[in-house]
């Protein structure tokens, strides 16, 4: 389907539901530098910036586990910053991310290194705006900064596992920014 048939509304909050979160770090990151209150308080993550306070202009550093779910309008911005972020302070960083970003050539130059995890079905947003959510028009995928390149098909919705069951797990051969991936088992089923 052509993009020019997909709807975009002025709503740019559109917020992580609380088990996506949970399935990356059930007890809490430490820092988000895109979300709201309510969220923040939700997921448990003790430092937080808003649109008010802007995580942009803000230094991440010194947090150890940053969970981001950037504005779309400003999704470059944000992931740009958590590679320049990883690669001074190495900490864990996870970006919610639309899956087709993957296949830009912005992607590939920004000469980052990460775990993509692949979720199976699509995630559906909390909107801003009350209003419930829908699978969106594009899937997303959940990137990882890391020191080497690999690859997890994940379901997020298995309540009886997270991140670390599918660690090694399913690694796809591939080249990505330069590196090339081994695999460690088949990754199609």
């Amino acid at each position: 389907m052509a993009k020019a048939s997909v709807v975009f509304s002025k709503d740019n909050e559109y917020y992580t539901p609380k088990y996506v979160v949970d399935f990356f770090y059930p007890n809490g990151f430490d820092y988000d530098p895109a979300t709201c209150e309510g969220k923040a308080k939700e997921f448990g993550v003790k430092h937080y910036d808003t649109i008010e306070t802007d995580g942009l202009a803000q230094d991440w550093t010194p947090y150890d586990r940053i969970w981001i779910n950037p504005p779309f309008t400003d999704k470059h911005k944000f992931l740009a910053k958590a590679v320049e972020t990883y690669k001074k302070a190495h900490n864990t960083i996870y970006v919610l991310f639309p899956i087709e970003f993957l296949t830009t050539a912005r992607f590939h130059d920004l000469d980052c290194h990460c775990k993509l995890f692949i979720p199976r079905g699509r995630i559906n947003f909390e909107s801003g705006l009350g209003k419930e959510g829908k699978s969106p028009a594009f899937g997303s995928v959940v990137i990882k900064l890391a020191d080497e390149d690999t690859v997890e098909y994940i379901d997020l919705k298995d309540s009886s596992k997270n991140v670390d069951d599918y660690i090694n797990i399913e690694t796809v051969t591939g080249h990505v920014n330069g590196t090339t991936i081994t695999p460690k088992k088949p990754w199609y089923r």
